[in-house]
């Protein structure tokens, strides 16, 4: 659905992780944290050179040609991975119990969806649940717009569990947590960012483990625009 256009990834790596190389000083495997990714199903491969974190050591912004930056979350033990047009970060948590992850993606819209309402309706689509499996269960989801930053931006909210792990106990579900951003360049409609952080836990023990909300909102706060590098 997002595809990328007229946009060299060379030039996005180097603007969007400036500090990589210090990055990559503090390599992270993935087999470290499988049951995190699991859990928070964040990764859907793990063998790919593509899919390995590295430790963030510094808060410095991420930006992108598209003409946006943004900073990794607040907080310690976070992780980062940058895998064709998204910037991944992962919580390193005292337990494999509780899991949360952020992504920011580019993306790129046809004017048919550059007008507040279809563009609302647009997002709403993007994030449906399927509810053909059954896996998916007492799915809550809300919108509103929010143009302080762009004439078209959305903020999300969506909560459900997950009944579709096969390695829990049959009684066992994830319940699922998710907050994002959709946001269009207020100069260049057409090119924007997806953003969210999503919490999952256990459900039996979703009253022990704090919630890492105020790490997630400073993500999506850190959200900037500015003018966008013009591309042939």
């Amino acid at each position: 659905m997002y595809n990328r256009i007229s946009h060299d990834p060379r030039l996005f790596m180097s603007r969007f992780v400036p500090g990589l190389t210090v990055i990559r000083s503090s390599l992270l495997y993935l087999p470290v944290i499988l049951f995190i990714i699991s859990l928070c199903g964040c990764a859907a491969q793990i063998n790919s050179s593509a899919n390995r974190y590295y430790l963030v050591n510094n808060n410095k912004k991420r930006e992108s040609s598209l003409g946006f930056s943004i900073k990794p979350p607040s907080g310690s033990g976070w992780l980062e991975k940058l895998n064709n047009d998204s910037l991944y970060y992962l919580k390193q948590t005292r337990t494999q119990e509780h899991s949360m992850y952020t992504k920011a993606t580019e993306i790129h819209l046809a004017d048919t969806y550059l007008e507040a309402g279809k563009f609302m309706q647009f997002v709403k689509k993007a994030k449906e649940l399927s509810i053909d499996s059954g896996d998916y269960r007492n799915i809550s989801m809300t919108y509103s717009s929010d143009t302080e930053l762009s004439p078209l931006c959305v903020r999300y909210y969506q909560r459900y569990e997950d009944h579709g792990n096969k390695t829990l106990k049959p009684d066992e579900f994830i319940k699922i947590r998710k907050n994002g951003l959709m946001c269009m360049h207020p100069d260049t409609l057409s090119d924007g960012v997806d953003m969210f952080y999503v919490e999952s836990y256990l459900q039996s023990k979703a009253s022990v483990h704090p919630s890492y909300r105020e790490e997630g909102e400073s993500f999506l706060s850190s959200l900037k625009f500015y003018s966008a590098v013009k591309r042939g």
